[in-house]
């Protein structure tokens, strides 16, 4: 029993593929080539139609911590959670099938553990990869969370959204967590779950994801007021089944993620204007209730968009406000090259 016990590993890596043919080699090649080798990588191929498997398959034949299971189509978090009930390790880490790590990933987050454990999620920095260009994107929250901080930051996105790019504890994804079939979101929800567990969190100073920007991606895709209605359902759903944690706080804890989701919405000029939507009054309603509260957490730019928006013949004001913020963010990337 204890000879199995030492053979598993300290880490399972789950990486969910689809359609990743172009892909794939390079990333399973990014995780042959780390310096920390306790690990197993559990590639779920989520019903591929061109080659993937093809290409997972021919890596576990040149590297026995490589595993391959093959499934139907069910897009990505359900190709996760396959991943998760086959996993070994003790700790968690997630690896999109078209984007790479540095040599060093493991090793930094399973080192900044600490002793005895000390960490529930570990998170790093990562990096934008695009056809011209490299940039770094770091946390804005680089200080220790415990308690509902981790909650508090995914809900208003005051720390990245994904699940990748981070080292979880498996034992956070034993409780029961629910799957929500949205299109785009799935990870902010999976980690908005773990947060009412209240981990303890921490951030390193280390850029050890690349993420890969190509055409076609789920969270390129336009972004409508039905799915900003559909998603504040699903949080105010896990919010209420974990009262027990956010206590009388989870009002403003749903107001946080309506304001978040629907400024996202109204900066994309593709998309109509919504103000007068049930949805879009009830958040102005409540956000000046809560004003005095919510200034810490929202931009000067947040509440002139929030209240222009009111007023359809204003929003070619809004989408110039939100091109002059967008702008502002990008020059600071090149800046930073």
């Amino acid at each position: 029993m204890e000879e199995r016990e030492k053979s598993k590993p300290v880490v399972s890596v789950i990486i969910p593929v689809y359609n990743l043919e172009n892909y794939l080699d390079t990333c399973l090649d990014s995780v042959g080539r780390q310096t920390y080798g306790d690990f197993e990588a559990i590639v779920v191929d989520d019903g591929s139609t061109d080659g993937s498997q093809a290409v997972a398959l021919s890596h576990a034949e040149r590297d026995a911590r490589i595993v391959v299971i093959s499934t139907v189509n069910q897009g990505a978090a359900r190709a996760r959670e396959t991943g998760i009930r086959h996993a070994q390790g003790d700790y968690i880490c997630f690896l999109d099938g078209d984007d790479v790590w540095d040599s060093r990933m493991l090793e930094k987050l399973v080192a900044a553990i600490g002793e005895n454990g000390g960490y529930d999620i570990v998170c790093c920095d990562y990096k934008r990869i695009c056809k011209t260009y490299e940039a770094p994107k770091r946390e804005m929250r680089t200080s220790d969370m415990q308690g509902l901080d981790f909650l508090v930051a995914s809900l208003y996105h005051a720390i990245s959204v994904t699940v990748w790019g981070r080292l979880y504890r498996r034992a956070l994804f034993e409780k029961e967590l629910r799957h929500y079939p949205l299109r785009l979101g799935e990870d902010s929800l999976l980690n908005i779950q773990i947060g009412c567990q209240q981990p303890r969190v921490r951030f390193v100073d280390y850029v050890g994801y690349g993420y890969v920007q190509r055409g076609g991606s789920a969270n390129r895709s336009p972004l409508d007021i039905g799915y900003c209605v559909k998603f504040s359902e699903a949080v105010h759903a896990e919010l209420v089944r974990h009262r027990d944690v956010v206590g009388d706080r989870l009002e403003f804890y749903l107001l946080l993620n309506k304001m978040r989701w629907y400024l996202v919405y109204l900066r994309k000029s593709h998309n109509p204007w919504a103000g007068d939507t049930e949805f879009a009054r009830g958040i102005n309603a409540e956000a000046e209730r809560y004003r005095a509260e919510l200034e810490g957490f929202f931009s000067r730019c947040d509440w002139l968009l929030l209240r222009m928006d009111r007023r359809r013949w204003m929003r070619p004001g809004v989408l110039a406000v939100s091109t002059l913020m967008r702008w502002g963010k990008s020059l600071k990337r090149r800046l930073t090259r």
